[in-house]
């Protein structure tokens, strides 16, 4: 995966699109302290005080949103016996083609299609859970299982994907057991047993293998705008052999930098580096900025291949812009304090305590 790697080289070619945060008279982030720790997926981030944090995650191809405010969980109920009527009285409109097509693929088309859009209805009033399932196009494979979750006056939703009716079973039951473990985390609260982290809680489990799950966190700055700190990481069971890691990359992908870029593009770091528990490479650059003129853009990135069947050791590709604009002033000023904020930022990556059972 060079995607990131190649952002370098495109966002410090182009410019960033603006973040809408602001703020003048910032001091230098090597200068501010470390002053919490966020679980993200498996790992504890390390932040500022005045870190913004977004939390995208994916667990077993589940998609989780952030809990919104419920009246009660007969109130869900409600609305989603609404949606399960409503659903079940659209008859599925059958594509004489597409059945063609699905027939000479091998597909048995009267599988992939129900009756109507509603799929299945589930409520277990005692653990204050329901499930729907359903394909939101009348005309189209795709399904959709929503499970809503009532704790604490919060309703916490739950979504999976997939193409054909006949998975609708075994999505269902895999979103549905989900949700059964999952733990809400109020603020900024750590959990002490295994699992994974999400936005607003944590899917408690074993953690042993196989474990689909993904997060991406991006990380903005209020005192300082022309600082964004994103990671990426997957969870694997093999390592993709089909592109080769950020060391072996890195020269060909500098030397495309460098002949889009006017001016001297200087290398900060680069080398072999350990974060978040495992073996990678850093690279970090210096470029003259064309959005604002006399000023400095900086990007560090650090990858790891990740570890096979090992959840605590995720393929990772973390990266920190540092890139003032008209609505960013420059805030970290000299490559001495943009690599002192990269230094602290990955030196706060680490596998949580009791993240997974060994």
């Amino acid at each position: 995966m060079t995607y990131c790697m190649r952002a370098l080289c495109l966002t410090l070619i182009v410019g960033m699109a603006g973040w809408n945060v602001n703020a003048l008279g910032a001091t230098p982030m090597s200068n501010t302290p470390i002053s919490f720790s966020l679980c993200a997926g498996r790992l504890a981030v390390d932040l500022p005080t005045d870190a913004e944090a977004t939390l995208d995650a994916t667990y077993k191809y589940i998609e989780s949103q952030l809990p919104k405010p419920a009246a009660s969980f007969d109130a869900i109920k409600q609305q989603l016996e609404a949606s399960a009527n409503r659903y079940g009285a659209q008859k599925i409109a059958r594509d004489p083609y597409a059945d063609k097509l699905a027939r000479a693929a091998g597909l048995d088309p009267s599988k992939l299609n129900a009756t109507t859009q509603l799929l299945g209805f589930q409520v277990d009033d005692r653990a204050r859970q329901a499930a729907i399932g359903y394909q939101p196009d009348k005309k189209s494979i795709g399904i959709v299982v929503d499970v809503h979750k009532f704790i604490d006056g919060s309703d916490y939703v739950f979504k999976s994907n997939a193409d054909g009716a006949d998975q609708y079973p075994l999505i269902q039951k895999a979103a549905w057991d989900a949700a059964t473990h999952f733990q809400p985390l109020s603020g900024r609260a750590q959990p002490s047993g295994p699992g994974f982290c999400v936005a607003g809680g944590m899917f408690a489990d074993d953690g042993r293998p196989p474990v689909h799950e993904s997060f991406t966190l991006v990380v903005h700055f209020k005192n300082h705008p022309d600082a964004r700190f994103t990671i990426d990481a997957h969870a694997i069971d093999r390592v993709n052999t089909d592109e080769p890691s950020l060391k072996h990359r890195v020269d060909s992908e500098l030397g495309i930098l460098r002949a889009n870029v006017g001016g001297h593009v200087g290398v900060l770091v680069r080398g072999e580096r350990e974060a978040a528990g495992q073996q990678g490479y850093q690279i970090g650059l210096s470029v003259p900025n064309d959005t604002v003129p006399n000023t400095t853009a900086y990007k560090f990135f650090w990858s790891a291949d990740g570890v096979p069947n090992d959840v605590t050791r995720p393929f990772m590709e973390v990266d920190l812009t540092i890139q003032p604009d008209e609505h960013k002033p420059a805030t970290i000023r000299t490559a001495d304090e943009a690599r002192a904020l990269w230094d602290n930022l990955l030196h706060g990556l680490r596998i949580r305590p009791g993240a997974a059972l060994r």
